[in-house]
């Protein structure tokens, strides 16, 4: 290091971020950075240089690709200072410990009780296991061959039918043998995989579970997609109200109006996910639940992006979804977000020029 100017060879600065020459290079390639030059034309990385590379790595560890970073750190937008840098970084730092918190109380409680009365209840042991398993992505691991369950046609057939998933779609369950298969505007033709008489998993690579649930009359009045944080139910419905169902969301299409509250829904989803402290009350409980997983880098972005300037609708998707462009200080947001009547966010979608983060399944 040249003491003299401050600074580093592209040694050095490999060396002592932790980043390997390689990336420093894919940075200087992408346009992301611009070491300056010594006499020699050796690359030098100074305070600046330092600072874009923290920004860089910042919104890396968000899930941004290069190219998407390039279109939010273009010339001519201005950099984060050192400040907010550090406010975004401290505010990541913060929930990742309230959610390892979290779980420290479950154990801390749960040994407690375990040192008094020497066992834990099932409900006490069930918590332990979700307290963890909330805390990682769906299980989408294929099942072995041997895991397959066979299950009479007649009792496949009695799940056959239309089952009505919010205000605007139907999915479709369709027996064709041995077999089962869901599809909807929402989901490509997916097959269902027995796991038990009602039990099924979609068998992409969402992999949700789900489960037929059964009337005392051996009737099945409805479905539930069982996400983490919370089931998702559908109810069953017949031919005709699903054919309503589906002119209900054509005509939406048609006249592309948003839903009542929807764009002061995507204004507050925005701005709490800039400060880091997002509403979960607002958001159906599967929805809250992948937020919060997705916080760290939903926060980052958004955090970057800057304060919200303006919001425009640009219309309503092919699902019935309300589409928004939210204009920030550093780039252009696109919101996708569908509501239900009482103001509950169900789905939302968050994309950031090329590629989406989503918040929900």
């Amino acid at each position: 290091m040249d003491t003299r100017d401050g600074l580093l060879t592209a040694a050095e600065c490999a060396t002592r971020t932790g980043l390997t020459p390689r990336a420093l290079r894919l940075y200087e390639e992408h346009g992301l950075i611009t070491p300056r030059r010594s006499a020699g034309g050796w690359r030098q990385y100074g305070p600046q240089e330092l600072l874009r590379i923290n920004s860089i790595v910042l919104l890396k560890t968000a899930g941004l690709s290069l190219a998407q970073i390039a279109s939010i750190t273009s010339p001519g937008i201005r950099d984060l200072d050192l400040h907010q840098i550090l406010s975004i970084q401290l505010q990541t730092w913060r929930a990742r410990r309230a959610d390892a918190e979290h779980g420290q109380r479950i154990v801390e409680a749960a040994l407690e009780h375990l040192s008094t009365s020497g066992s834990l209840s099932m409900d006490e042991l069930c918590n332990l296991i979700r307290s963890l398993e909330m805390s990682q992505p769906q299980d989408t691991a294929a099942r072995s061959p041997d895991d397959a369950v066979s299950i009479d046609e007649a009792v496949l057939e009695r799940y056959a039918g239309f089952y009505q998933v919010g205000e605007w779609n139907i999915l479709t369950i369709r027996r064709e043998g041995p077999k089962l298969f869901a599809e909807s505007p929402s989901r490509p033709r997916t097959e269902l995989r027995p796991t038990s008489e009602c039990d099924f998993d979609m068998d992409d690579p969402t992999g949700i579970p789900v489960t037929f649930d059964q009337g005392p009359d051996g009737t099945v009045p409805s479905l539930r997609m069982r996400m983490k944080g919370g089931d998702l139910t559908a109810v069953r419905v017949d031919p005709a109200t699903a054919e309503q169902v589906r002119a209900r969301l054509a005509e939406r299409i048609k006249n592309q109006r948003p839903l009542p509250g929807s764009e002061a829904a995507v204004r507050r989803m925005v701005q709490g996910l800039i400060s880091g402290q997002p509403d979960y009350n607002e958001m159906h409980p599967a929805l809250a639940h992948v937020t919060r997983q997705l916080l760290h880098r939903l926060h980052t972005t958004a955090a970057y992006l800057g304060d919200v300037k303006s919001i425009e609708f640009q219309g309503v998707g092919s699902q019935g979804w309300d589409i928004y462009d939210v204009h920030q200080q550093r780039g252009v947001a696109r919101v996708r977000i569908v509501l239900r009547p009482d103001g509950q966010i169900t789905g939302a979608l968050f994309v950031v020029k090329d590629g989406p983060l989503s918040l929900g399944p």
